[in-house]
């Protein structure tokens, strides 16, 4: 019998793993396939109340990477992008014995961990490492409801930039930074404050650095004459690939209420 085509041999070369490429596999591997691998994208414009979401939050991007570079923001016309910029000013007055490190990149390549993390901000002081991750939706949407966000310790994101900032950590502070030292902290412009704080430890390192090398090695040796559609289908409704699949149009009424899959379009995944 011949054997199929694995992905390992359709991978690009250089092709660096995020956790929304590594989410997009769990949530359906023929997306995945089609995103990253066959380099389709997004061709569909949101409905006006997505695009308004997601604007605000890539603007407060920009405005927050300005912000801890020292550069003064003029003309700012929005009076909610205002405030947001108020509340971040009161809730992060620059240190001088910090380092900030706001949108910062990690790119890191071996035989397994093909990994790019792309953080918020980076706070390094003395021996000591913050990651901060701006949540511009989570609370707009879901204080409404009633929700309540948690569970990050668990997210691929926190799983992706702890791990990863950990192993270049050197690189930042000139010395290794232990896992004790480092943390990741979640935060919401309004009304501001942290949503969740996770500390680092050794025991999650190994855990994380088992959880991504799995995921790895599962999209390498995936085999898509096995996909199923009927095993993923809670996720086509807000896919892009929908109407490929399904013959029906995304749902923007469930984007609208999905934080995370807002925060995972935010700022430069769009361009993944």
């Amino acid at each position: 019998m011949k054997e199929s085509t694995a992905n390992k041999n359709l991978i690009p070369e250089g092709f660096l793993f995020t956790q929304h490429s590594l989410s997009t596999f769990d949530n359906c591997p023929l997306k995945f396939k089609k995103r990253y691998i066959e380099n389709l994208k997004w061709n569909s414009y949101p409905d006006e109340n997505v695009k308004k979401r997601l604007d605000m939050g890539n603007d407060f991007h920009l405005i927050a990477y300005r912000y801890f570079l020292g550069i003064e923001e003029e003309n700012i016309a929005d009076e909610e992008l205002l405030k947001w910029l108020d509340n971040l000013k009161r809730s992060f007055p620059l240190d001088k014995n910090n380092t900030y490190l706001p949108e910062y990149k990690i790119r890191m390549a071996d035989s397994i961990f093909m990994l790019e993390a792309n953080l918020d901000l980076v706070i390094a002081k003395n021996n000591e490492l913050q990651i901060w991750d701006w949540k511009t939706h989570t609370n707009a949407q879901g204080a409404k409801k009633g929700k309540k966000s948690s569970g990050f310790s668990q997210k691929l994101q926190t799983i992706v930039y702890m791990f990863a900032l950990k192993e270049q950590s050197k690189r930042i502070c000139g010395m290794e930074v232990p896992c004790d030292n480092i943390c990741m902290n979640y935060w919401q412009p309004d009304p501001p404050k942290t949503i969740e704080t996770i500390f680092y430890s050794d025991e999650k390192h190994g855990l994380f650095k088992e959880a991504i090398e799995s995921r790895i090695k599962k999209i390498m040796n995936y085999d898509y004459s096995e996909f199923n559609k009927e095993d993923y289908l809670s996720h086509c409704a807000y896919c892009e690939f929908n109407w490929f699949c399904n013959n029906e149009k995304i749902n923007f009424q469930v984007i609208f209420e999905d934080d995370d899959f807002l925060d995972s379009l935010n700022w430069d995944d769009l361009e993944d």
